[in-house]
C-alpha cells in the first residue's frame, strides 16, 4: 500500500529530558491533544490510529524540545504504544469523530506545528501500519524486553529513549529533530512522492535484542539477514 511519508536519516543532539510540570502549573493532557489530532484530521479514526499518532506527536515533541507535551505515559502494549487514559476516554466511536471535537486546548505555536507535521507525515497510514512501524523501533522494543508475542504489559516506554531514538534514527517531514529545533517547525505542502509502506516496513532492520534498545519477539519487518519476521494478525480497535 502506498502513502506519502517522510524518509529518515540520523542526527544526534542533547539527550536530557526536562522535568514534568509541577503541581499548580497549567498542563495539557493527552486526551486534549488527542482531540486536537482528531479535529485537524477531518475524519474518524480507529483507536489504534489515534494512539499511534498521539505517540508520534509526543515522541517528536520530546526529540525537538526535550520536553513531553503531556504528562501521561505510554505503555508498551502488545499492539504498540498506548496511553491507557485516552484508550478509556475514547472507546466510544463517536468520541473519535472529527466533527465531535472542538480543540478545547490552545497549543503553543511549536507544539501545534508538530501536531500538523506528524499528521502530514504519518496521517495517511492505517492503525495497523502505524502499529507495525512502532514494532520496528527501539523505544517500544526496549520496554517490551523479552516478553512473548501478544503478552500484556503495563511497562512505561522511557521518554529519554523516545527522544534519543527519533533524534538519531528518524526524520519528520524530511528534517531531523536538530533541523527542526534550530530552524523552527513549519509545515510545508504534503509530498507527492508515493511510498510503499509495506516495502518500507519490510526493509527496516530489526533491532538487535542485545543492543542498547533491547528486543522483543513482536515485529513486522525482516531481519538484516533476510529472514522473515512474522506479522501479527491486524487488530481492529
Amino acid at each position: 500500500m502506498c502513502h506519502p511519508i517522510a524518509l529518515w536519516n540520523t542526527v544526534a543532539i542533547s539527550t536530557s529530558i526536562r522535568p514534568r510540570p509541577q503541581e499548580g502549573e497549567a498542563v495539557v493532557t493527552a486526551d486534549q491533544v488527542a482531540s486536537v489530532i482528531l479535529a485537524r484530521s477531518g475524519t474518524w479514526m480507529t483507536s489504534m490510529q489515534l494512539q499511534k499518532l498521539l505517540y508520534y506527536v509526543q515522541a517528536w515533541h520530546l526529540a525537538v524540545t526535550d520536553e513531553p507535551l503531556f504528562p501521561e505515559r505510554f505503555k508498551a502494549y502488545a499492539d504498540g504504544p498506548v496511553v491507557p487514559q485516552v484508550w478509556q476516554a475514547r472507546r466510544d466511536q463517536a468520541s473519535r469523530r472529527a466533527a465531535e471535537q472542538d480543540e478545547p486546548v490552545e497549543l503553543d505555536g511549536l507544539s501545534s506545528n508538530i501536531v500538523d507535521l506528524v499528521l502530514s507525515s504519518y496521517g495517511s497510514m492505517t492503525g495497523d501500519e502505524l502499529s507495525a512501524l512502532t514494532h520496528t523501533e527501539g523505544p517500544w522494543l526496549a520496554a517490551r524486553g523479552d516478553l512473548p508475542e501478544g503478552a500484556p504489559s503495563q511497562t512505561p516506554i522511557d521518554e529519554g529513549a523516545m527522544a534519543r531514538f527519533y533524534r538519531e534514527h528518524r526524520r519528520l517531514g524530511g528534517r531531523t529533530a536538530a533541523d527542526l529545533a534550530a530552524g523552527g517547525v513549519h509545515v510545508g505542502l504534503p509530498s507527492e512522492e508515493a511510498i510503499d509502506v509495506d516495502a518500507l516496513l519490510r526493509g527496516l532492520p530489526r533491532v538487535d535484542p542485545h543492543d542498547e534498545w533491547g528486543g522483543a519477539n513482536l515485529a513486522s519487518a525482516t531481519h538484516q539477514d533476510g529472514r522473515e519476521v512474522s506479522r501479527r494478525t491486524p487488530v481492529a480497535w
